[in-house]
């Protein structure tokens, strides 16, 4: 199954990022994804202002796979839950041949950390989509008890690798997951807070001092650590910003994969390039003995006859490299990238390209979606628009990554891109207009927001089987406005 949504990353980037469950029993599975881009001609995107270069550099792209899935309330159930195994392997560390810090250690605390960030999201997600007040009720009492079992629990473990004995890299992992558990559980319940304050479903007045007093108490327990990650309202808070996101990806990343890209049809477009230097010389070979046998050597029409046979040669060559090139980048891509993991070796590859094309090569169907109105072609001057194609093609072996963590299990992998589209901007003019509006006194000034549309269609393939999604990305100077989604 092949899922996708797309968002706002921040004020330049949007994100897209497609979801995809691994199949149980195939060797190899693949997916693809044509990305259509429409640009207004205003914005002065087109072949000659944008390149592959500044498209790649503009967009990133992360193959991370998808959190084992393990409910809130079942984290620190049993010898084989995310704590019970971390447990295992702090007493790994603890045994007297550990000369060497397990590498299992501190996958496990990384692991346990991504986990109890996924179920802690989509329980405060879960209760503020549940109707009724005493259900809700009920689901907070759950989710204050959970966490407070979960993080006395893990905190239990400072003992075990805080003594003598034990290595001191040891005791500063487990204190990078302490303090990433309490960041998390302190921005979850403010945002749970928030969500059920807006709720028309009200709770009672008792269950919401609990959860002001779960995110006091995390920071209460940092200052105590000496973790400097602490709020305060006269600051900007720098220190704790850089901090939690510096433990955020520190976490997350035993979920990503590794990347090694190169160049994609290198021989096939050096041997294209060789036939047209072939061709060329030929012709001016040929040119050379057929003036010297109607001219002879060492006179001047034959002298001419070199010079302009050269001349040829180098047009026919450029000419024909020309051609190859354009063909070449229909059919081939930019790029291959190998997807690895560290325990796994090699578990898929990866193809990208991208390029302008001509309004006449664009699917019937993916124009049809595209579904211009007459304010559109009046914006563009009736000249159509920029259409950049990005395309990518993904295969993957399910079987090696699911088993790049033997103990949990991987169901899927996520497919994250984002687009940096400052470029886009340069040429927008400035997003306040004036505008007047009539009132009981006459009239008075209003201000309005200039915007700029780009629209995106994402074709995607899973075994053979299409999908469609349409995008509206505004955009005014200042950044992303908002993503509507069009058609899905």
């Amino acid at each position: 199954m092949l899922e996708a949504s797309i968002g706002i990353h921040d004020r330049y980037q949007v994100e897209l990022k497609m979801g995809y469950t691994l199949p149980e029993e195939a060797r190899t599975t693949s997916y693809e994804l044509d990305l259509y881009l429409y640009a207004p001609r205003s914005l002065g995107i087109n072949p000659e202002t944008y390149s592959k270069q500044q498209f790649y550099s503009d967009l990133q792209t992360y193959i991370r796979l998808k959190t084992p899935l393990v409910p809130l309330l079942l984290i620190g159930q049993g010898p084989q839950s995310p704590l019970g195994l971390l447990q295992s392997a702090v007493e790994r560390v603890q045994q007297p041949h550990a000369a060497k810090l397990a590498d299992s250690y501190e996958n496990e605390i990384k692991i346990f950390c991504c986990i109890l960030k996924s179920a802690t999201r989509d329980f405060v997600k879960y209760i503020l989509g549940t109707p009724g007040r005493e259900d809700k009720e009920r689901l907070v009492e759950e989710y204050v008890a959970a966490l407070s079992d979960l993080t006395a629990e893990y905190r239990k473990l400072r003992k075990f690798v805080q003594m003598p004995g034990i290595q001191e890299r040891a005791l500063e992992l487990y204190s990078y997951g302490d303090e990433y558990i309490s960041l998390l559980v302190e921005d979850y319940t403010f945002h749970l807070l928030e969500g059920l304050n807006a709720s028309k479903d009200s709770i009672r007045q008792e269950l919401k001092h609990k959860l002001l007093a779960v995110s006091e108490n995390e920071v209460q327990y940092r200052e105590s650590r000496g973790y400097p990650s602490i709020p305060e309202e006269e600051r900007d808070n720098e220190t704790l910003v850089f901090r939690r996101s510096v433990l955020k990806k520190y976490m997350a990343s035993i979920l990503f994969l590794d990347t090694k890209t190169r160049p994609s049809g290198v021989l096939l477009e050096q041997t294209l390039f060789g036939i047209a230097a072939g061709v060329a010389m030929v012709f001016a070979t040929g040119a050379a003995f057929i003036s010297q046998s109607v001219y002879g050597t060492l006179t001047t029409p034959f002298f001419l006859a070199l010079v302009i046979s050269y001349i040829f040669k180098d047009r026919i060559k450029d000419s024909l490299r020309l051609y190859f090139s354009r063909r070449v980048t229909r059919s081939l891509f930019d790029h291959k990238t190998k997807i690895q993991s560290a325990s796994r070796g090699f578990v898929g590859y990866c193809k990208e390209s991208c390029e302008f094309i001509p309004e006449r090569k664009i699917p019937a169907e993916i124009h049809a979606l595209r579904d211009r109105d007459h304010i559109t072609e009046i914006e563009n001057g009736w000249g159509g628009e920029q259409t950049l194609l990005y395309r990518k093609r993904v295969q993957l072996e399910p079987r090696p990554v699911r088993e790049i963590f033997s103990d949990h299990q991987i169901s899927g992998i996520n497919d994250i891109m984002r687009l940096n589209i400052q470029e886009f901007l340069r040429k927008m003019d400035d997003p306040k207009k004036e505008l007047f509006i009539m009132d009981d006194e006459g009239y008075q000034r209003i201000h309005g927001t200039r915007v700029y549309h780009l629209n995106m269609v994402a074709r995607m393939v899973h075994e053979g089987s299409p999908s469609l999604k349409r995008y509206r990305i505004v955009l005014t100077r200042s950044g992303i406005a908002r993503i509507e989604t069009v058609i899905a």
